[in-house]
C-alpha cells in the first residue's frame, strides 16, 4: 500500500518537473533552430529504484506489525521494495508518469504487495497540481484496491539553493468494497479518502552532490484508517486528525545518473490506529538509476 504510508509522491514530482531543461531563447526561429531547441528539450525519462525500510509505515499506520502467523511482533516488519517509473513530457509544463511498485515483507515473508500508478501534473510556475491513480493488489490474499489521488505543491526558492515546498495529498478510494469476498475484497471502505499535508525542505550541504530533505506531515482519515474499538470485529473506521510525522533524508549523488538516499522518521499517532504504537521510530535507503 505504497500510496496505503514513505508518496503520488508529490514532491517528488515537483521536483522532476522544476529540473526540466527550457526552451532556450524567444522570438522567431528558424525551422533549423525550432528542431535543435525541440532535441535540447527532453521530454522522457526513467528511472529505477530498489529500497529498505525497517517498517512499512504507511499513512500513519505499521501495516506489517503482525507476523505471517498473525502474531503481534515486537515492532514490525521490515519491507524490501522495487521501482520502476517513465515519465513523458508533451511540453515543458505537463508530466505523466507511469510507475510500478513491488514490495516483499522481510519478517513477514507473506506480505507481498503490488502497486501501478499513473500520474499527471502541470506546473504553472512555481505551483504544481496534479491527479493520479494507483491500483493496489496485494499477492496471498483477495485484496485489491482502486485509488484516486490530487496534489497541490509550491515551490520556495530562498537564498543559498534552499527550497521549501508546502504540499497536500488527497486520496479517494474508489473500491472495491471492504469485505466483499464474493468477488475480492477491499482493503479499506469505499468511499473513504486520505488527506496529508506536508512541509518539505531541501538544504544544499556540499555543491549539488549532497543535501538534506527535512519534512514534517499532518494526517486527517476519513474512515479509511480503522482504531481500536470494543466490538465484534476489535476495530472500527474512523474520521479525525490521527497523525504527525517529522523525518530527514539525506539524498547523495554518486553520479550523473545514481543517487543514494537514506532517512529517519518519527511518527506520533493519538487516534489509537491499529497495530501502532502512539510513538514510533523507523528509517530506511534507496539507490536509483534515473535516465
Amino acid at each position: 500500500m505504497k500510496s496505503i504510508t514513505g508518496i503520488l509522491a508529490a514532491v517528488g514530482i515537483v521536483g522532476l518537473l522544476l529540473s526540466q531543461p527550457a526552451f532556450a531563447g524567444e522570438g522567431k526561429k528558424t525551422l533549423q533552430e525550432n528542431v535543435a531547441v525541440e532535441e535540447a528539450r527532453k521530454w522522457w525519462g526513467a528511472s529505477v529504484s530498489t529500497g529498505w525500510d525497517s517498517l512499512y509505515m504507511f499513512r500513519g499506520v505499521n501495516v506489517l506489525r503482525f507476523d505471517q502467523d498473525g502474531n503481534k511482533q515486537r515492532y514490525g516488519s521490515s519491507l524490501y521494495w522495487a521501482q520502476v517509473n517513465v515519465s513523458f513530457m508533451p511540453t515543458e509544463n505537463d508530466t505523466i508518469t507511469l510507475g510500478s511498485w513491488m514490495a516483499f515483507g522481510l519478517t513477514n515473508s507473506r506480505y507481498k504487495e503490488y502497486n501501478a500508478t499513473v500520474n499527471y501534473v502541470h506546473t504553472f510556475g512555481d505551483l504544481a497540481v496534479g491527479m493520479g491513480y494507483t491500483f493496489y493488489y496485494f499477492l496471498n490474499t483477495v485484496l485489491y484496491q482502486n485509488e484516486l489521488n490530487w496534489t497541490v505543491a509550491y515551490t520556495f526558492n530562498l537564498p543559498a539553493g534552499i527550497t521549501l515546498v508546502p504540499s497536500v495529498v488527497y486520496y479517494l478510494n474508489l473500491g472495491p468494497e471492504f469485505e466483499n469476498f464474493e468477488r475480492g475484497t477491499g482493503a479499506v471502505e469505499t468511499a473513504s479518502s486520505y488527506l496529508i499535508a506536508r512541509l518539505d525542505a531541501g538544504i544544499p550541504i556540499y555543491k549539488d552532490i549532497i543535501s538534506l530533505a527535512p519534512w514534517f506531515g499532518f494526517g486527517t482519515s476519513f474512515d479509511f484508517n480503522a482504531r481500536t474499538a470494543n466490538n465484534e470485529s476489535g476495530f472500527e473506521f474512523f474520521t479525525g486528525a490521527q497523525h504527525i510525522e517529522v523525518g530527514i533524508g539525506l539524498p547523495i549523488k554518486i553520479s550523473e545518473v545514481i543517487t543514494l538516499y537514506g532517512y529517519g522518521a518519527y511518527s506520533y499517532q493519538w487516534q489509537d490506529l491499529v497495530g501502532t504504537e502512539p510513538s514510533t521510530f523507523w528509517g530506511g535507503a534507496k539507490l536509483t538509476i534515473a535516465f
